[in-house]
C-alpha cells in the first residue's frame, strides 16, 4: 500500500488484522528469488555457511543466528534449490514472502459525527470517561482492574510491529528505552503507519485514552517499513531481541500463512519441480524464535488472523492458500503441498487472540474477518465489529470499532472534530484483539511480581487469563471464542 493512503484520515476500518490479508491475501517476493534458510544447527549457524551460500550462488541479505536462520537471494533459484539441498547441514528452504500491511480504509464523512449517540469531548477531558472505549471498559469491568493491578515498568512488552510515536502524550510516560528497528535502511521505531502505534495505546495508554495496564513499559521492535512490507526474518529476529532485552510479553498483531510440510518450486523455463526440502524453513524458523522466547520467560501473544478462516482445517487453508499464490506472477511459481497454518498464531507457545465484536449494549459475536477453529483459538478479545456489508451501517458505525492513539503527525480531522486534537483514531480486527489480552498478561505479570516477587511463567500467565475469562458462545472450550473472553478484573482478583 502506498505511503499515502496510510497517510489518509487515521479514522479508518481495518479489515485485514493482524496483518493478515483477506481471501485476496496479497503476497510478493523481490525482484531476485529470495529464500529463507535454516540450518540443522537450532541455536547458531555453521561456521562455513557463507562459503554453502556462495557456492550454491545466493547472496546473503539478512541473518539470525541464534535460530540458526538466514535469507539469501539467487538469480538462479534451480541451481541453488539443488545445490543447497544436497548439503547435510541445511534443514529446510521456504521462499522469503513479504508480508503486507494491507489496509483498506472507509472513511467518514464529518457530517455522520452529528449522528453519534456520544457526545464530543472538548480538548483536555478525558475520552475514557465520556464513555468511548467500550473494549477497555468491558475488559477491565469499566476501568475497576486499574485499581488493582495497572501494570508497572518492571514489566515491559515488547510490540513487533510498526514502531510508536515516542511523542505521544497518552504513551511517552510508558515507553522505556530500548526501542529497535529489524527494517533494514531505517535507524529508528518511529511509526509511519499508525497500526503500532495504536496497538500499544489499546496495552498501556495513560491519558486521555486508557489502556489495559496504563502504567505498564512498553518498547517498539519495528519490523515494517513505511510502505507496509515486513519480511518474516526481520520479524524472528525481533522475538530474539525482544526475548534478550527482558521483555516480559511480546505482542504480535502481524502474521501470514505458512505449511508444515513442503514448499516447491517450479522452474518456469524448464518446467522441472524441484522440493524445498523435508522441513518447511518459516515454520522451522519461527518454532525456533517462539520457543526461545518462552525459554526465556516471555508471554508471547498473537492475533488470530482476519481471513474469516477456519485454522482446524489445515488441508482446506493449504489449499486456499496455493490459490493465494497462483494469483500472484511474483508467487505462482511456488506451492505447498502439505497443512497449512496461521503464523505465528499457529505456532506452538503462542498464546492465539480471536477477535470479537460488541459494545454499546449490542451482544457480543465473533467478528465477521475473525479467524477461528477448535484448538486453534486460546482466548477472545474485543477487536471490533460493524459487519461485512458497507451499506447497511448505522452513520456513527465507527463507535463499535476499537478506538486507540495514533500518531500525533498524521492527519486525524475525525478525531480534531470530536477530541479537539489529532491523535486518536478507531480501527478493527484481531490486531486489536492481542494488545487486550497482553494488556492483562502484563497487569497479572505486574501484581504477582509485587506480591511474591517472582514473576510468572508463560504457562501460569496463559492459564491463568484462561481460566479467569468470561465464557462466551457454548459452555466451556470452543473453536470461535477459546477459554472465553479475556478479563483484567477476574485475573486480578482471582
Amino acid at each position: 500500500m502506498k505511503r499515502g493512503l496510510s497517510l489518509l484520515l487515521v479514522f479508518t476500518f481495518v479489515f485485514t488484522l493482524g496483518f493478515s490479508a483477506t481471501a485476496a491475501e496479497q503476497v510478493k517476493t523481490a525482484s531476485k528469488h529470495s529464500f529463507l534458510v535454516v540450518f540443522s544447527t537450532e541455536n547458531s549457524l555453521p561456521s562455513n555457511y557463507k562459503s554453502i551460500v556462495e557456492a550454491a550462488g545466493g547472496e546473503i541479505t539478512y541473518e539470525v543466528p541464534k535460530i540458526g536462520t538466514i535469507e539469501v537471494q539467487t538469480n538462479n533459484p534451480t541451481v541453488f534449490i539443488k545445490a543447497l539441498l544436497k548439503n547435510s547441514s541445511i534443514k529446510g528452504l521456504a521462499p522469503s514472502i513479504e508480508l503486507p500491511l494491507n489496509l483498506p480504509e472507509t472513511n467518514v464523512n464529518t457530517a455522520d459525527l452529528s449522528n453519534s449517540s456520544l457526545e464530543p469531548v472538548p480538548l483536555g477531558e478525558s475520552i475514557f470517561d465520556a464513555g468511548w472505549q467500550w473494549d477497555i471498559e468491558k475488559v477491565t469491568n469499566k476501568g475497576a482492574s486499574h485499581a488493582i493491578s495497572s501494570g508497572s515498568k518492571e514489566v515491559v512488552v515488547g510490540v513487533i510491529d510498526t514502531g510508536f510515536d515516542f511523542n505521544h502524550p497518552d504513551l511517552v510516560n510508558n515507553i522505556v528505552p530500548g526501542s529497535k528497528t529489524f527494517v533494514p535502511g531505517t535507524t529508528d521505531a518511529w511509526d509511519f503507519n499508525s497500526h503500532g502505534t495504536h496497538v500499544a495505546g489499546t496495552i498501556g495508554a495513560n491519558g486521555r485514552v486508557k489502556g489495559i495496564a496504563p502504567e505498564v513499559g512498553l518498547r517498539a521492535y519495528r519490523v515494517f517499513g513505511a510502505t507496509g512490507g515486513a519480511q518474516q526474518i526481520w520479524i524472528t529476529d525481533a522475538i530474539i531481541a525482544a526475548a534478550n532485552d527482558g521483555v516480559d510479553v511480546i505482542n504480535m498483531s502481524l502474521g501470514g500463512t505458512r505449511v508444515i510440510g513442503q514448499w516447491y518450486y517450479t522452474d518456469p523455463a524448464t518446467g522441472e519441480t524441484l522440493r524445498l526440502g523435508n522441513d518447511a524453513a518459516d515454520m522451522v524458523a519461527y518454532n525456533r524464535a517462539i520457543r526461545y522466547a518462552i525459554n526465556k520467560n516471555v508471554t508471547v501473544v498473537a492475533s488470530a488472523g482476519n481471513d474469516g478462516q477456519d485454522l482446524s482445517n489445515p488441508a482446506k487453508l493449504a489449499d486456499w492458500y496455493n490459490k493465494v499464490l497462483d494469483a500472484n506472477p511474483t508467487t505462482k511459481d511456488y506451492d505447498v503441498r502439505g497443512a497449512a497454518f496461521k503464523v505465528p498464531s499457529q505456532t506452538p507457545g503462542a498464546f492465539t487472540v480471536s477477535a470479537t465484536g460488541g459494545g454499546f449494549g449490542t451482544e457480543d459475536r465473533l467478528a465477521f474477518y475473525s479467524n477461528y477453529g477448535n484448538g486453534a483459538i486460546d482466548i477472545a478479545a474485543p477487536g471490533g465489529d460493524v459487519g461485512p456489508d458497507p451499506s447497511n451501517r448505522p452513520a456513527d458505525y465507527y463507535k463499535y470499532l476499537v478506538l486507540s492513539t495514533v500518531p500525533t503527525y498524521m492527519p486525524s480531522v475525525t478525531a480534531e472534530a470530536l477530541f479537539g486534537e489529532k491523535g486518536y483514531g478507531w480501527k478493527g480486527g484481531t490486531s486489536m484483539a492481542a494488545p487486550q489480552v497482553s494488556g492483562v498478561a502484563a497487569a497479572y505479570i505486574a501484581k504477582v511480581y509485587k506480591e511474591t516477587g517472582k514473576k510468572p511463567t508463560p504457562s501460569q500467565v496463559t492459564a491463568h487469563l484462561q481460566q479467569t475469562a468470561v465464557d462466551a458462545g457454548k459452555k466451556g472450550y470452543d473453536p470461535l471464542y477459546g477459554s472465553g473472553i479475556v478479563n483484567a478484573y477476574n485475573a486480578l482478583t482471582r
